[in-house]
C-alpha cells in the first residue's frame, strides 16, 4: 500500500541498551538515568512500559513501531536525522513529525500525547 501510514517512534539508544533496560525493569541489571534517552524516559518506567502509553498506541489510528536507532539505521540506512525521533513513514517516504529537540524538553507523557495525537490528527 503507497499510501499506508505508519508512526515510526525511534530511540537514541542500541538495541542492547534497550536489553538492558528490559532487564533493568526485570530486576536483572542496573541502567542509569544518564544512559537512557529523552524518549525512553517519557513512555518507560523502572517497571516497564507505562500504561497510559500502551493504551495510546492502541487506540491509535495510525499503527506504529518503536525501533533502537542501530534498527533504525539498519532498516533504513544512515539518514541525517539526530535520535530521539517521531517518524511519519508513508509509503517509501519518512518525515519528521516530531524532532529531538521537541522530544527532549518533554517531562511528562500526557503532554507528549497530546503532541503526537495533535501531529497525527494533521497528517
Amino acid at each position: 500500500m503507497p499510501d499506508s501510514k505508519t508512526l515510526v517512534f525511534v530511540s537514541n539508544l542500541d538495541s542492547r541498551v534497550l536489553q538492558s533496560l528490559h532487564d533493568y525493569s526485570s530486576g536483572k541489571a542496573v541502567v542509569s538515568e544518564a544512559d537512557l534517552c529523552a524518549l525512553t524516559r517519557i513512555i518507560y518506567s523502572p517497571v516497564g512500559m507505562k500504561k497510559e502509553w500502551k493504551r495510546f498506541l492502541k487506540e491509535c489510528t495510525i499503527p506504529s513501531r518503536s525501533l533502537s536507532r542501530d534498527e533504525f539505521t539498519k532498516e533504513f540506512g544512515h539518514l541525517a536525522i539526530t535520535f530521539p525521533v517521531v517518524l511519519l513513514k508513508k509509503g517509501t517516504d519518512l518525515s519528521v513529525l516530531i524532532s529531538t529537540e521537541e522530544i527532549n524538553r518533554f517531562l511528562d507523557l500526557h503532554e507528549f500525547i497530546r503532541l503526537v495525537e495533535e501531529r497525527v490528527s494533521r497528517v
